[in-house]
């Protein structure tokens, strides 16, 4: 098993510097170096350097290519709670695959083509529901090992977005897409905030369209808010988690950037998750309770969270891309919103993949 990235020392010394337009990466190097900063990663894409000291409080004021810096931090994925243990095949489709209404299109659209990074705590590629639709990624972590996963969050969100086993009962929104494990999160389910940075540049340098964020963090970071800003005007589709405190009016970020599509979880009832953050920044909602998927030791868990209702979505997109790839992420958005069903007393909609779909056939040039 790789190493996971786990020394706190390190966490402390290491800070993200983002650089001013039209900095040479070489003189900044150098110069960085010169205060006793050691890069140990560039992100290009981003322009953006993650740096370590030996001596924590050594500081960049005044450098004369660093526009700003902040220290890195951790990310933790929360889930509310896990439903029952790891079960038996069942031979059906899972309750929220249905309820948006996604195999009623497949005879039109399995999202075939469709690039979609799952940032996370990496995938096992070796289940039967994902194997033929795992396409590799990074592992951020640890560059030299694959980016299995040890945790089985990232593959039981990999599995609702693009399962292929019948057999298994597993087939995800978009059965035919291409997901890539971007394994930034580590066994625990924490991450540091320069991982996610390195992520999402490795996402723009090999095009995805959608990247999957079922993660969240209750702090704003400066650095994240112009890396997301980055791969929107890129086009990239990015999907986020509200979060999972059970709270009226406040989200998680990245979901509380406004380049992000913010995913709140439904019931089968129909109603809003007592767990899931709600309130400014939201834009739909899609299942997340009791969400069967693909487990480790290629078996089969249901879980509940906001992390398995932005699959979901993530898995909608994807047909939506197939239909029309010229789309953006804002008429993305506002095409899941105009599809999308009203929820009980509420102003929030909840996702409807065959209204979505039947919208961009009937209209498609």
């Amino acid at each position: 098993m790789e190493p996971d990235n786990e020394n706190p020392q390190n966490i402390r010394n290491r800070r993200i510097f983002y650089l001013k337009d039209g900095t040479n990466f070489a003189r900044c190097s150098k110069e960085l170096k010169n205060r006793g900063i050691i890069p140990i990663e560039y992100l290009p894409h981003l322009g953006m350097v993650i740096g370590e000291s030996v001596n924590h409080r050594l500081w960049v004021d005044n450098h004369p290519y660093v526009e700003h810096a902040e220290p890195d931090i951790r990310v933790n994925i929360t889930e509310p709670s896990f439903h029952g243990s790891t079960y038996a095949v069942k031979p059906s489709f899972p309750w929220g695959v249905e309820r948006i209404g996604a195999p009623m299109v497949w005879t039109k659209v399995k999202g075939q083509g469709i690039r979609i990074a799952v940032i996370d705590t990496g995938i096992d590629p070796s289940h039967p529901a994902i194997y033929r639709n795992y396409k590799g990624g990074i592992n951020v972590l640890a560059r030299s090992f694959p980016p299995m996963d040890y945790n089985g969050h990232g593959t039981h969100v990999a599995g609702i977005i693009a399962g292929r086993s019948r057999n298994a009962g597993l087939i995800g929104v978009a059965p035919w897409a291409s997901v890539y494990a971007v394994k930034a999160f580590n066994k625990n389910g924490s991450a540091n905030l320069s991982d996610l940075l390195s992520a999402i540049n490795w996402c723009i340098e090999k095009k995805m369209h959608i990247i999957n964020m079922s993660f969240g963090m209750e702090m704003v970071s400066e650095s994240l808010k112009k890396a997301i800003m980055i791969a929107h005007r890129r086009k990239i589709v990015m999907v986020a988690a509200t979060g999972n405190q059970g709270l009226k009016n406040s989200i998680d970020f990245p979901a509380r950037f406004p380049e992000t599509i913010a995913v709140t979880s439904v019931g089968p009832n129909n109603r809003l998750s007592a767990f899931g953050n709600r309130g400014k920044g939201v834009d739909i909602a899609a299942p997340g309770e009791k969400i069967p998927s693909a487990w480790l030791g290629q078996t089969t868990k249901e879980m509940s969270g906001t992390s398995m209702a932005v699959p979901h979505v993530s898995g909608t997109i994807a047909l939506m891309l197939q239909v029309n790839p010229n789309l953006n992420p804002e008429q993305i958005r506002y095409l899941l919103l105009y599809t999308g069903k009203k929820i009980d007393r509420e102003f929030i909609r909840s996702v409807n993949t065959n209204r979505a779909i039947r919208y961009l056939v009937r209209n498609r040039k």
